[in-house]
């Protein structure tokens, strides 16, 4: 009996019904690709918030100091011009000692808007897998004018 149809088209059309396991190789490999590029966008977005998270902590830290600073009397020495560093050095994010920030203050006479003031500048450092620092400055009142 005569089909119509050549014996060979009927073998490739047999052929081609399911995935030949070179098309099964290159979905594996495209799709573990896309696994290995996620996973090291997730790598990279832990790695940034952990960064700006000890940001966030240094910054706290150098706001709470300024504005114990700004609450003390006018004559304290911790006003008095000159560098000054935290007693508790090596702070954790909530202030007390045996963390990783370095809180240190610079008062000074210079770069102030007006004659009676000083200028009061937090500095918080720390070091995780490279060397980090954020600032705070504020002015702060002299106790008599011009400032000493």
């Amino acid at each position: 009996m005569y089909s119509g149809r050549r014996p060979s088209a009927d073998r490739r059309r047999t052929r081609s019904r399911g995935f030949s396991l070179l098309d099964a190789l290159a979905g594996v490999t495209f799709i573990a690709v896309a696994i290995l590029g996620l996973s090291a966008a997730s790598v990279a977005l832990t790695r940034n918030s952990k960064g700006a998270d000890s940001t966030s902590a240094a910054t706290a830290l150098a706001q709470q100091k300024l504005e114990q600073l700004r609450s003390m009397p006018l004559n304290a020495t911790q006003l008095d011009p000159g560098i000054y560093y935290d007693a508790g050095n090596k702070l954790k994010a909530d202030g007390t000692s045996g963390g990783i920030f370095d809180r240190s203050w610079l008062v000074s006479l210079k770069d102030t808007p007006r004659p009676g003031l000083k200028t009061v500048t937090v500095t918080v450092a720390w070091t995780d897998s490279r060397s980090h620092s954020t600032q705070v400055a504020s002015f702060v009142r002299c106790n008599a004018v011009p400032c000493q």
